[in-house]
């Protein structure tokens, strides 16, 4: 309520160079016009989450790329220099078909495939026959098996992947990241929903920052209008680029630390879908969010309620605001996922201070 009472009170005193001499409006009309207005901004919301809910596959298989990538990059870095993971994904598959096969189906289906997948897939077989014995066993019997000369380059190749530790698990299903599991009969359309609220508050963004700003600040003049329109332009930009920045940077990473950290353990990374899209979809609002900080202190410089020399006294309290807010937001304990999140948090507000020395020096000019 106090919140509130502060708002309305700040209404009021730009309302007031609206019109001089108008009387305080009561407290009940400022909260029918924040009831309408909130209203407007549940009808955007509803309406955006309409149309997410029709695209929540493409969605789901955009924010499902991440853990995708990490099973991926597992696979490429355990592969010896040279052997592409392309060729490598389908001598695995190649692997996994040819004992069901007939003679005749067999070599059908190996002419139709390139030397080196051909040969891969012999040696995927191989390996997987080594791994059940001895570790200092497994290379004296590859090279007893693969003993003919015409064999070499195949041994050679088997020698590099035992090496290299190349994953042998079954490329039709991943045995570190089982991702898609429905455990409840209305599972799958209440992820659709909760995925349609994120996506759609998201969408919505700037309908809603328009409609929250225009309540906050009534009556504009024209050059307090064109900095409502800056400020809703540059809010969505910023938005924008936060929720591509979590998407990007810090979300493999996040994922990434703690694949590794459940497979140091022992643990199989039985990921549900509905808590890893959760997840993922509140981890880009926070980063949204963060950087929205320019768009909150921006008007505050420009009606000079915030000036240059207290921002610059409070610099490095904010340095400090920004680590603890990023150890308590941060979804990993990591210091690199802190670090991502605090360091844009502090440049933020250092582009602020840059903008209120520049407002600073504005005002100077036009007093003199």
């Amino acid at each position: 309520m106090m919140l509130l009472r502060s708002m309305f009170r700040a209404r009021e005193a730009l309302q007031a160079r609206r019109a001089a001499g108008d009387e305080p409006r009561p407290l009940l009309d400022h909260l029918e016009e924040l009831r309408r207005t909130l209203l407007r901004m549940l009808g955007v919301l509803l309406a955006a989450m309409l149309l997410c809910f029709f695209l929540t596959p493409q969605i789901m298989h955009f924010l499902s790329r991440p853990v995708e990538q990490i099973r991926l990059q597992q696979e490429r870095e355990a592969l010896p220099e040279g052997m592409p993971l392309h060729d490598w994904l389908a001598a695995k598959r190649l692997a996994e078909v040819l004992p069901a096969l007939s003679p005749e189906a067999r070599d059908a289906l190996l002419a139709r495939q390139s030397a080196r997948v051909r040969e891969a897939a012999r040696c995927v077989a191989l390996l997987r026959a080594a791994a059940l014995l001895p570790e200092a066993e497994q290379t004296d019997y590859l090279r007893d098996v693969l003993a003919q000369p015409q064999q070499a380059d195949e041994l050679t190749l088997a020698l590099s992947l035992h090496a290299s530790g190349a994953l042998l698990r079954p490329a039709q299903q991943d045995e570190q990241i089982r991702l898609m599991g429905a455990f409840q009969p209305a599972e799958a359309f209440m992820l659709s929903v909760n995925l349609a609220f994120f996506a759609g508050l998201i969408l919505s963004f700037p309908v809603q920052l328009r409609l929250l700003l225009g309540f906050i600040i009534p009556g504009l003049k024209p050059n307090e209008r064109r900095l409502l329109y800056r400020c809703v332009a540059w809010g969505c930009l910023l938005f924008i680029a936060g929720c591509a920045f979590a998407y990007l940077a810090v979300l493999p990473r996040v994922l990434g630390f703690f694949y590794n950290y459940g497979a140091q353990m022992g643990i199989q990374n039985d990921w549900r879908i509905g808590y890893y899209l959760s997840f993922a979809a509140k981890l880009v609002l926070t980063f949204g969010a963060i950087f929205e900080l320019p768009v909150l202190v921006l008007p505050l410089i420009k009606l000079n309620i915030l000036t240059y020399d207290l921002m610059k006294r409070t610099r490095a309290t904010a340095f400090v605001a920004c680590f603890a807010a990023a150890l308590l937001l941060a979804p990993s304990p990591d210091p690199g996922t802190m670090f991502l999140m605090a360091l844009p948090m502090y440049l933020l507000y250092e582009l602020c201070v840059l903008f209120a020395r520049r407002q600073k020096r504005r005002r100077q000019r036009a007093a003199a």
